[in-house]
């Protein structure tokens, strides 16, 4: 039996109708709009689109509702904790109440067909769904006790307070259902019904049984008579242990005989002493109440508003014939008369007076009823179609009403958050509100502390005070709760002025683990309660929030005139990443209105230490001690009160003496819990009160395994104990569900109530939550609610006792079976005691869909994979995620690649893996944004090296590959890894870029870098370039060249600016918008007299910039407007200055050392010059200083310089914070340059004996030295990874451990000095040779270790080994690829696979290639050595070649050679035939040609030889001449190439140059290839000119059906005049329908040939951001692979001339080639280090 559910609609829809949503659109308030204008969200990335959408959807908000949440949310914002909204739900939960022998048809089809189909509505939403079925599990050990009504009405309040929509459904039948006798009965009350037994004339024994059953309970307020335990009489009740089922039947009997004597009497009591008016009428019903009626009671009836959120099922069973039947009266109530077993009367009219009040109360739509006939088997679809019909209507209109109620919570829910998304508030609501709520929960009972709440007024109230406020005391002692007393207080003691509260309870939330996402927080709550907007730099990582911290609370302290209060509870509850425990991210000095307080354990990861370094001043601490007898008599005289409660005088006794021995909160709280459970009557020697928290914990656990058995309840608080960020309630009863010994042992006495499915009861579930709810603290993860321990010593006493070592590791595994299951759970389960075993049993466990949104099982699933050791096997962790495409995508889409980084390292520290620690190395290495399955695909194919036991790799790769072949766009697929590693440190190479000439500067995660064009004779008008670590992108910058070192432009903190000076001004460009703003000196001082700069230095927040003029004045700019701050003017020479440096913001002062003389003497002094001050601080040395050798290190409090006195050489430091001057440092040898630590008292000097010294300048010693075996050439500190890098002059680079002077490793960089060295977050960035290359640091020391224990040299097989090939071609077969490299070897490999097929000796280092036909290869090295050789013998082809030959081509034919060269000083050409093995003819050029290098190309109709040869300097200066003696206008933008052809047809050896129009001036371009017959083209500036060779015509064409200039590229872009650069690749497709051109300004225009307009007549969408340098067409014409200088790698299709596919490689590409049948592309990378590429054409749909 099943019903289906339509997929998709339109509409609002149910399965089985339409319903109509009612949505109204209403005009959006204006102040709404308008709130926080401009304010962008630095943590959601929304595209255009989606912001339309959000915009669409924002303007059907109702009015009041939206301004309600903004008003509501700017009150949280402001830490108000009065009338706190509810905590936003992501969990549908519904109490499911009914009868049960009577409905299990309708409760087994609801769990079949149902249920799970509801789950599949929920999980598309981002919801949970949990059904709360109290019948299930109700064991006889809950019945002894009394206690399942009680957790049923808990169970119900839970459903409405945290079920998003539904949370209650009646399921109503012919049975009005169980009837209890009350559990409490009030003393008066009690009395009455006393007095009124004794007149029930039939039962003399009615008071005896009544006191027998009921005690009176003085502890109660008021006292009340208590129902006593089943067992109390009847031992053997519920008692399965062996050899008691005789007495156990037996006691079970006399308890159900004796509960119906009672009941009855206590009915017939209530009936006649209300008869007297002695009891009302709802204390008379209460004798009457079922079960069920109190539930919906409780869940309908009780509630104020239910629409949306209930429904009610009616069954009514027309027929019953025979009511002595057992199955009948399993279906309605019965009593007897007349000796017959008639309808029950009682009943029908109770159901009728329920059934009338829900008809009130309840929206008729969500009312149902349903009539069936009887049948003597019951409800039975399988016999009945009247049946059948009713269950499928019922699952109909059930589903139907639950998805309406669902979609439309989720549409209020989804209103938050489009006003959140309008308005873009920085602070997430659902965190705030978690944290609000958490401290309200807190301050519920606390009494006393009255001296720490004194002693923290007044630190909050004293506006003196700078300094943060510490907390601290043992777990256990209240330091939470205090906090929480503190947030509240505020108002009173700011007598309700108006202040700014923020509260964080760190490790309660997912965003409180990490001090990074605690600060973002923070500080984007002050800015949203400051309405100011957060510079992004600020906070991109958590050095860059370390620093900015400061300087945005005192940006908040200017524009918000209240106070702001911060409080941070828990330090010790962070995780160590970032340094947490450090405390380098605490703000030690505070703006005037800020307060700061945080609390932590005194012992726990040195905090406290930590702290009192930090903050010296004994008046910022404060211990909370153990509370005083006093304050703990008041705590239980209220706790009691709170809880209706009292003691006896023994019991609390009692309590005191206990508490006397262990004053602390936890555990008083923990026997108070304890005395909750006593009653007055309670026996003195059962009264039992451990001395120690850990011994009360300890009690409570061994209470709960005796209630509820050992198994069950070990794992359930096993796995709350374990599970990462807590567990959900769904979590707990799904990983139970899969549990199989938890459920051999549930399922002792009972099978489960639905065939094949296998679920924990969750009445079982309930009951453990109930009894340990006061000590579970809800969280929030990746919103999820969860239930974690919140005290310490719960956490450590349940791990010690359920989840050490392998039972620990098995309930990891449990949890990693419920993560892991995208579809659910169904396996096979054999419950031994019930002899029963179920063949895939379905647990319906909650499915987890492998999706980005899918945060908490994307957090969770590694995390129990990790922390499962040797239970799970690797295979199953590989399989299903590690090595999972769709687990490794999603997981980087959600958290990023770090994260998944991280992970990996911390699994290889359990286990060691070879595939988990290639894909650790792989994601280490790319660093990208692989969170496109496509993307990340392709990578994978490109960097991951399987090797022959790499099994779940290898799947991985065939994930990968289906992929990118289901795509339905084009793509290129790496046919074997070739951008892995090759097992020695350089293979922690990530880029590498050609033509830089110098690294300026660094600041954040970009470079400054200086290009140039290697051979170009002229000026490059714009040489800087901006590289940028997060896209491993350059980009040009609009600086002009500058050559003078003190003008060289510096680089702001975010990157987002550039400031350049020239002698008499300075300029601050902004990279983004291109905005430009130059001042000269003399306008900014307003002195005409400053004009010539002498020196400048920024800050190290590069919010200022000291300026030293020629005159002696030093001005301070700030660096966002170039104004002035202050000026001094010095009374010393400009000359005798040695150095100038400027501090950041927060301790803002210039710092200039100046050599003086003294009576002759040479000395120096330091002035410090503060904003303000007339007249500096200055500090005085006994020598003088050393131009240009001198810092800051230590946060900016030490100052250091080096002097040189007589043949030694001295360091000196001053604390210039304490005004201290340190010992000097005396060294032998001079000093040629030195680097200081910014956090810590170090540096590092290099010495004339080439050592590298590294100096404590706080102890004035030296640490070590080092001697490098080669001279040094570079070396600088990384103070994040505590390591010394060296660079020689050889090109390697070196690391040393900054602390021991140990030396870690190294690796060859440059095949020359290594030029200078820059630390960028994660990266190293090198630079020499005119190369730049950047390198994962992280990598490198990662692999440090394990290289020094291998060869450099170790070999790795195949392609991938290739590490120096020259040259390569492709078979015309379009099956094999040739390579050539330095070991003057030739390599044929298979281009499927990349496979090795045989090697051929050579003698020579080609360095070009040409596969002609008949198998014979043409070859041609640096020294002008021709060779012919066959690929199938490896033998020389037995023919004379030219020799000293410049370059040679091919004919179309596959046989002809042509080839240029020198014979005797004269250029020759020759003509020869392969195939015969003869030159067909030779002659020499005539003229004179002039050139650096030289190629050669074919016209189309192959009359002609074309030359392009690259001009001498001097050449050049004769054109730019000739240009200017004709007037032309000289273009700067010109090219080192010239052009000349020789006919071959004549063989005369005369040259025809490409001249410009009517002149004998050269055209000078960059690329020439053949257009069509006896005419080339040319690419010349930014256009394509026709070079007709016979006729000399040499222009641009116009366009037939345009009038545009052919392949005219400024003509096609939307601002012509931007358009800049030549094009420097060019390509004919081999039908010559197509042209493909790559341009400097990184675009790539495929051009119709006929017509010369762009395919698409458009230009194209997209570029590269970098200079096009390669391109080639495919065979058939159909796609473009274009490459830049970027190394990336684009793919185009010439039928819409759009970029379809990109990738990026290690190093500039080389070469680039598609094979013959287009189906491949081959790819030649680098130079020192290179790499062949095989990349399968994907055609996609097409």
């Amino acid at each position: 039996m099943s019903f289906k559910v339509p997929q998709k609609k339109m509409k609002r829809q149910s399965s089985f109708g339409m319903v109509s949503d009612g949505s109204k659109s209403l005009p959006v308030p204006r102040s709404v709009v308008m709130i926080q204008k401009g304010k962008v969200n630095p943590f959601l990335d929304i595209s255009r689109k989606e912001n339309k959408a959000s915009e669409k959807a924002f303007s059907s908000i109702d009015l009041e509702q939206s301004e309600e949440i903004l008003t509501r949310f700017k009150n949280l914002l402001a830490g108000k904790t009065d009338n706190l909204p509810h905590l936003p739900r992501s969990v549908v939960r519904i109490f499911i109440s009914s009868t049960f022998s009577d409905m299990r048809a309708e409760r087994n089809i609801l769990s079949r067909e149902v249920f799970p189909k509801l789950k599949e509505l929920c999980l598309s939403k981002d919801l949970d769904f949990q059904v709360v079925d109290m019948r299930w599990g109700v064991t006889e050990d809950s019945q002894n006790d009394h206690s399942v009504e009680r957790i049923c009405l808990q169970e119900v309040e839970n459903c409405q307070q945290m079920s998003l929509g539904p949370n209650f459904v009646a399921i109503i039948g012919d049975r009005y259902g169980f009837r209890p006798v009350p559990i409490e009965i009030s003393e008066e009350v009690f009395k009455t019904l006393k007095e009124f037994a004794q007149r029930i004339t039939t039962k003399p024994h009615a008071v005896k049984l009544m006191e027998t059953w009921y005690k009176l309970d003085e502890n109660c307020l008021p006292p009340k008579y208590i129902l006593q335990p089943i067992r109390s009489q009847f031992s053997f009740f519920g008692d399965y242990s062996p050899g008691c089922d005789e007495p156990r039947a037996k006691h079970t009997q006399e308890w159900e005989n004796t509960f119906a004597d009672l009941r009855d009497i206590l009915k017939t009591s209530a009936l006649l002493a209300h008869d007297e008016k002695k009891i009302t009428n709802e204390q008379l019903h209460e004798y009457n109440l079922s079960v069920t009626e109190i539930e919906i009671k409780k869940g309908i009836l009780e509630v104020k508003c239910p629409d949306k959120t209930v429904a009610v099922f009616e069954r009514k069973i027309q027929g019953f014939t025979n009511y002595d039947d057992g199955l009948t009266k399993r279906h309605i109530d019965t009593s007897v008369e007349n000796g017959k077993a008639v309808p029950d009367k009682e009943v029908k009219y109770l159901q009728g007076k329920l059934k009338e009040k829900l008809k009130q109360k309840v929206d008729q739509k969500y009312i149902h009823e349903y009539s069936i006939n009887w049948l003597p088997n019951g409800i039975d679809p399988a016999a009945s179609e009247d049946h059948k019909t009713y269950l499928d209507k019922f699952c109909e209109n059930f589903y139907t009403d639950l998805k309406n109620m669902i979609e439309d919570a989720d549409d209020n829910r989804g209103l938050r958050g489009k006003i959140s998304t309008k308005i873009r508030f920085y602070t997430d609501y659902s965190e705030i509100l978690h944290h609000l709520h958490f401290c309200e929960l807190k301050c519920r009972t606390f009494c006393g502390q009255e001296r720490i709440l004194d002693s923290v007024k007044a630190y909050i109230l004293d506006t003196s005070t700078r300094k943060p406020f510490v907390i601290y005391a043992p777990s256990g002692h209240g330091k939470t709760s205090v906090m929480a007393m503190i947030m509240q207080s505020l108002p009173d003691w700011f007598k309700q002025r108006p202040h700014v509260r923020i509260i964080r309870f760190l490790g309660t939330s997912a965003l409180t683990l990490n001090i990074y996402d605690v600060l973002r927080s923070v500080c984007g709550q002050v800015a949203d309660v400051a309405d100011l907007i957060m510079e992004p730099v600020g906070y991109k990582k958590i050095e860059n929030i370390q620093e900015y911290m400061p300087r945005f609370f005192r940006r908040v302290s200017n524009s918000l005139k209240k106070p702001v209060v911060i409080l941070l509870d828990s330090l010790d509850q962070l995780l160590p990443a970032h340094n947490a425990y450090d405390l380098q991210w605490l703000p030690t000095t505070l703006p005037q209105n800020f307060k700061l307080v945080v609390s932590t354990l005194p012992k726990e990861h040195g905090i406290l230490d930590n702290l009192r370094a930090m903050l010296p001043d004994k008046n910022c601490y404060v211990e909370i001690p153990s509370l005083p007898r006093e304050t703990g008599v008041a705590i239980i005289k209220t706790y009691l009160l709170k809880h209706k409660r009292k003691v006896t005088e023994y019991q609390e006794k009692l309590l005191m003496s206990a508490f006397s021995r262990c004053p602390g909160p936890l555990f008083l709280k923990i026997i108070l819990d304890e005395a909750l459970k006593w009653r007055s009557y309670t026996l003195q020697q059962d009264l039992d009160l451990q001395q120690t928290v850990q011994g009360a914990i300890n009690k409570l656990f061994d209470n709960l395994e005796i209630k509820f058995g050992k198994t069950i309840t070990s794992h359930a608080l096993g796995y709350i104990t374990i599970a990462r960020d807590g567990i959900s309630e769904n979590e707990l009863e799904d990983v139970l569900s899969c549990d199989d010994e938890a459920l051999d042992d549930v399922y002792r006495y009972h099978n489960p109530p639905v065939d094949g499915i296998v679920r924990i009861p969750p009445v079982l579930a309930a009951r453990i939550r109930f009894d340990i709810k006061d000590y579970i603290v809800e969280r929030i993860s990746h919103d999820k609610y969860t239930m974690n321990w919140y005290h310490r010593q719960f956490i450590e006493t349940a791990r010690n006792r359920y989840a050490t070592g392998s039972l620990g590791e098995k309930l990891h595994r449990n949890l990693v079976e419920i993560f892991m299951s995208e579809n659910g759970v169904k396996r096979d389960i054999t419950l031994s005691r019930r002899k029963l075993t179920v063949t895939n049993a379905d647990r319906q466990i909650t499915p987890q869909p492998v999706t980005f949104k899918n945060k908490r099982m994307l957090s969770c699933l590694p995390y129990h994979i990790i922390h499962a050791g040797k239970a799970l096997s690797e295979e199953v962790a590989k399989k299903n995620y590690f090595c999972h495409l769709r687990y490794i995508s999603s997981k980087l889409s959600a958290f990023g690649v770090e994260t998944m980084v991280d992970e990996l390292y911390e699994y290889l520290e359990n286990q060691e893996d070879e595939e988990i620690k290639k894909l650790r190395n792989f994601l280490s290495l790319t660093k990208k944004n692989l969170s496109k399955p496509s993307k990340l695909a392709a990578n994978i194919l490109a960097f991951i090296n399987d090797g022959p036991e790499d099994s779940s790799l290898k799947k991985l790769k065939e994930q990968a590959i289906n992929c990118i072949e289901n795509q339905d766009t084009p793509g290129l697929i790496p046919e074997y890894p070739g951008l892995a590693p090759r097992k020695d440190l350089t293979s922690s190479l990530i880029h590498s870029y050609n033509g830089i000439a110098e690294i300026i500067c660094s600041c954040g995660d970009s470079v400054l870098v200086k290009t140039c064009r290697k051979g170009k004779v002229e000026e490059n008008e714009f040489p800087y370039e901006l590289f940028h670590s997060g896209t491993e992108d350059l980009q040009q910058v609009s600086i002009p060249d500058i050559k003078e070192r003190e003008h060289y432009p510096l680089m702001d903190k975010a990157g987002e600016n550039v400031i350049y000076t020239l002698a008499d001004s300075i300029t601050l460009l902004h990279l983004i918008t291109g905005n430009r703003v130059t001042k000269m000196f003399k306008d900014i001082t307003d002195d005409p007299s400053k004009n010539q700069m002498v020196c400048k230095e920024l800050s190290t927040d590069t919010s200022h910039l000291a300026v030293l003029m020629d005159d002696g004045d030093v001005v301070l700019l700030n660096t966002d407007s170039l104004m002035q701050v202050d000026r001094w003017s010095l009374k010393d020479e400009v000359e005798d200055v040695m150095g100038v440096l400027c501090t950041k913001s927060d301790n803002l002062q210039v710092l200039v050392s100046v050599n003086t003389e003294t009576g002759g003497a040479p000395r120096s002094e330091l002035q410090l010059y503060k904003p303000g001050d007339l007249e500096p601080k200055r500090f005085l040395f006994n020598y003088p200083l050393s131009k240009g050798l001198q810092g800051l290190s230590f946060k900016e409090s030490f100052f250091t310089a080096v002097s040189v006195d007589g043949g030694s050489t001295k360091i000196l430091t001053v604390d210039i914070n304490q005004a201290e001057e340190m010992a000097p440092i005396t060294l032998e040898d001079s000093i040629k340059h030195i680097v200081f630590s910014k956090s810590k008292p170090i540096a590092c000097a290099l010495t004339s004996s080439e050592k590298i010294v590294v100096l404590n300048l706080q102890k004035s010693e030296v640490l070590f030295d080092v001697s490098p075996d080669k001279p040094v050439s570079y070396f600088g500190i990384s103070g994040t990874y505590n390591y010394l890098l060296l660079g020689d002059e050889v090109g390697s680079i070196h690391l040393y451990n900054a602390k021991t002077g140990i030396f870690s490793g190294g690796f060859p960089a440059h095949s020359g000095p290594v030029e200078k060295m820059q630390v960028l977050d994660d990266y190293l960035i090198s630079h020499g040779q005119n190369e730049m290359k950047v390198w994962s640091l992280t990598e490198i020391l990662t692999e440090c270790k394990d290289v020094q224990k291998k060869n450099w040299g170790e070999f790795v097989s195949g392609l991938l080994g290739l590490k120096a090939a020259t040259c390569f071609d492709l078979h015309p077969n379009g099956l094999e690829l040739v390579t050539a490299s330095k070991d003057q070897m030739l390599q044929v490999w298979m281009l499927e696979g990349a496979k090795f097929s045989r090697e051929i000796g050579i003698r020579m280092e080609a360095k070009k290639m040409v596969i002609c036909a008949d198998d014979k290869c043409c070859l041609v090295d640096s020294k002008g050595e021709l060779r012919v050789i066959h690929l199938i013998t490896g033998l020389d082809v037995d023919m004379n070649l030219p020799s000293h030959v410049l370059d040679f081509v091919i004919g179309k034919d596959g046989v002809t050679l042509y080839t240029i060269g020198l014979k005797q000083d004269m250029l020759m050409i020759s003509v020869l035939d392969l195939k015969l093995g003869k030159t067909k003819k030779s002659f020499p050029l005539k003229g004179s040609l002039k050139f650096e290098t030289m190629f050669v190309c074919l016209s189309a109709s192959e009359r002609y030889l074309c030359i392009q040869n690259k001009i001498l300097p001097y050449e050049f200066k004769d054109i730019e001449a000739s240009w200017k003696k004709n007037g032309s206008n000289f273009n700067p933008q010109v090219h080192p190439y010239k052009f000349v052809a020789v006919d071959l047809q004549q063989a005369t050896g005369g040259l025809m140059v490409c001249l410009r129009k009517l002149s004998n001036i050269p055209y000078l371009g960059e690329k020439i290839c053949a257009f069509a017959g006896n005419i080339m083209v040319v690419t010349i500036n930014r256009r394509v000119i026709f070079w007709d060779i016979p006729t000399g015509r040499c222009d641009q064409k116009v366009c037939k059906s345009k009038n545009y200039s052919m392949m005219y590229r400024p003509r096609w872009l939307e601002n012509p005049n931007d358009v800049k650069g030549g094009s420097k690749a060019m390509e004919m497709s081999k039908d010559g329908h197509f042209l493909a051109v790559g341009s400097e300004d990184g675009y790539l225009f495929i051009y119709h040939t006929d017509s010369g307009i762009p395919v698409g007549e458009k230009a194209p969408t997209t570029k590269h951001t970098a200079s096009v340098i390669k391109v080639a067409i495919s065979g058939n014409s159909k796609w473009v692979v274009s490459a830049c200088q970027n190394n990336t790698i684009k793919l185009w299709d010439t039928s819409s001339g759009k970029e379809v596919f990109t990738t990026r490689v290690d190093a500039e590409v080389q070469h680039i080639k598609f094979t013959p049948n287009s189906k491949y592309v081959v790819i030649l990378t680098g130079t020192n280090h290179t790499r062949v590429l095989i990349y399968k054409v994907h055609t996609g749909s097409s």
